[in-house]
C-alpha cells in the first residue's frame, strides 16, 4: 500500500477521544449517506434542504428547497443563468416545527441526454420522495411524481440516472412492520426504475441480497456505474489492531445480476489500523475504483488492480474540537476530483462521551491522480445545510458551496502534473 502520510508537512489528526463513540457516529453516517450530518437550526427556517451538481458539459444546477417549492438555478459554461421551479408536494406539516421535519435533496445530470433529475425526500427514515425531471436544454419539466411508503422501500432516495440511459433509479432497504411502526429489513436493497415522465419500468423492484437481516453492512448505491457497493465490516469489542478486516465487493444495482470477488485491501504485512473500520464517506470514480474516508484519512482503492493509496488530511483542531470526514461526497463529472465533507464538532462541557455539538462543515478537495489534497474550502456554518458540488475544467477546479442561505462559487488550481 502506498502511504502518503502527512500533507504539507503537518501531522495527522488525532484519534477520536473514544473509538466506540466514533464508530457509532461513523456507522450512522455510512447508513445515511446523502443526508446532512446534522439538521441545522437555520436562520431562514423556510429552507428545508439544498443540493447541487455539475454536468459533463460544464453546466451547473444549484437547488434550494423551501416550504413551498423546489428552486433550480441553472448556470451554463458561458455564465448564462436560467431558473426552474416546482411546487413542493411533500410540504411540511403545519402542526410540527419545520426544524423537526427532516428533508434531504439530491440532484443529478444525465450523461449526454440533457436531462436533470431532482429528488426531495422527507421523514426520518425517509418515507416520501418527490422526483422532478427536467429538460435542461429547453427549460421544461418532463415529469413530477411521488414515491410513497406503499413502494415497500424505507430510506427512499433518488440514486441518479442509470448508467448510459435516461431512466432514473430510486432505492433503499425494504421496510418491514414492527410493533413500533415501519422498520427496516437489513440485508437487502431494493431498486425501482422510472422513465423521465415518472412511469415505472417493470412492476416489481429489483432485489439484491447482500447479507442476513442482522447485517448492518455499510452499502452505497451507484446508479451511474450500476453498482451496489458493500463493505463487509464487523466491529467487535476489541482494540483497533484486533478489529476484523473490512473487505469490499459489489453487485449490479439493476438488470442482470453479476458481482465482483471480495477484495480485502490489507496484506499480511500491513497493520489493521492503517485501514478503515467503518467508512464515513464514499465516492465511486468508476466501476472499479472507489474513494473511502474515515476520520482524517482518505483511501483510493482500485479493485481491478488490487491497489490502495492513502492520504491523511492535516490536523487543524485540538480537543475539545474535532474535524472528521463523514457524510455525502461530491465527485467531478470527469471523475478526477472529489470533495469530502469535513464535519466540525465540539465536545461540550462537561466533556461526556457523545456530547457533541455540530459546528459546521468544510470541504477537503482531493485530486485522485496524483492522489493529493488541493485545499480545504470553508463551507456551511452550524445554522446551514452542508451542500457542495465540484467540477474540473480547463486546469481549474470549481466548487459550488451552500453558505447559510445562498450558493457561492470558488476556484482552485489543479496540479500541473495530473
Amino acid at each position: 500500500m502506498k502511504d502518503y502520510g502527512h500533507v504539507d508537512g503537518q501531522p495527522s489528526s488525532p484519534v477520536p477521544s473514544t473509538c466506540e463513540a466514533f464508530e457509532h457516529r461513523a456507522l450512522a453516517a455510512a447508513l445515511t449517506v446523502g443526508l446532512a450530518p446534522s439538521a441545522p437550526a437555520s436562520p431562514n427556517a423556510d429552507i428545508l434542504a439544498a443540493c447541487a451538481a455539475f454536468s459533463q458539459e460544464g453546466r451547473s444546477a444549484a437547488v434550494t428547497v423551501d416550504i413551498t417549492k423546489v428552486s433550480v438555478d441553472l448556470n451554463d459554461p458561458v455564465g448564462k443563468v436560467s431558473h426552474l421551479s416546482l411546487a413542493l408536494r411533500n410540504a411540511p406539516l403545519n402542526d410540527q416545527p419545520t426544524r423537526m421535519q427532516h428533508y434531504s435533496c439530491d440532484v443529478y445530470f444525465s450523461r449526454g441526454w440533457g436531462l436533470i433529475a431532482i429528488g426531495v425526500s422527507s421523514g426520518f427514515p425517509a418515507s416520501r420522495l418527490q422526483i422532478g425531471v427536467a429538460d435542461a436544454d429547453h427549460l421544461e419539466w418532463t415529469g413530477d411524481w411521488m414515491v410513497e411508503p406503499a413502494s415497500g422501500i424505507s430510506e427512499l432516495s433518488l440514486l441518479g440516472f442509470l448508467e448510459g440511459t435516461t431512466s432514473v433509479v430510486v432505492g433503499g432497504e425494504p421496510s418491514t412492520p414492527t410493533k413500533y411502526g415501519p422498520g427496516i429489513r437489513h440485508g437487502s436493497f431494493w431498486s425501482l426504475l422510472f422513465n423521465p415522465k415518472g412511469q415505472q419500468v417493470g412492476s416489481m423492484p429489483t432485489t439484491r441480497d447482500y447479507g442476513s437481516s442482522s447485517d448492518l453492512f455499510p452499502h452505497y448505491a451507484d446508479a451511474s456505474h450500476n453498482r451496489l457497493w458493500v463493505f463487509r465490516c464487523v466491529v467487535v469489542s476489541a482494540p483497533g489492531p484486533r478489529q476484523p478486516d473490512c473487505p469490499i465487493d459489489w453487485t449490479t444495482l439493476v438488470g442482470d445480476s453479476s458481482s465482483s470477488p471480495e477484495f480485502d485491501p490489507r496484506k499480511r504485512s500491513e497493520k489493521r489500523t492503517d485501514f478503515w473500520t467503518l467508512p464515513g464517506t464514499f465516492a465511486a470514480p468508476d466501476g472499479n475504483t472507489i474513494v473511502v474516508a474515515q476520520g482524517d484519512t482518505v483511501w483510493l482503492v482500485d479493485l481491478q488492480e488490487q491497489t490502495v493509496e492513502r492520504l491523511v488530511v492535516p490536523k487543524r483542531f485540538h480537543f475539545p474540537q474535532s474535524e472528521e470526514i463523514y457524510g455525502a461526497a461530491a465527485i467531478s463529472p470527469d471523475e478526477k476530483i472529489v470533495a469530502l465533507p469535513l464535519v466540525k464538532e465540539s465536545l461540550a462541557f462537561p466533556y461526556l462521551v457523545d456530547n457533541y455539538v455540530y459546528k459546521g462543515t468544510n470541504f477537503a478537495v482531493v485530486q485522485l491522480h496524483p492522489f493529493q489534497l488541493l485545499g480545504i474550502l470553508p463551507g456551511a456554518g452550524p445554522k446551514s445545510w452542508a451542500a457542495c458540488a465540484i467540477d474540473d475544467r480547463g486546469g481549474h477546479v470549481i466548487a459550488l458551496i451552500f453558505h447559510e442561505d445562498h450558493w457561492e462559487r470558488t476556484e482552485l488550481t489543479r496540479s500541473p502534473h495530473s
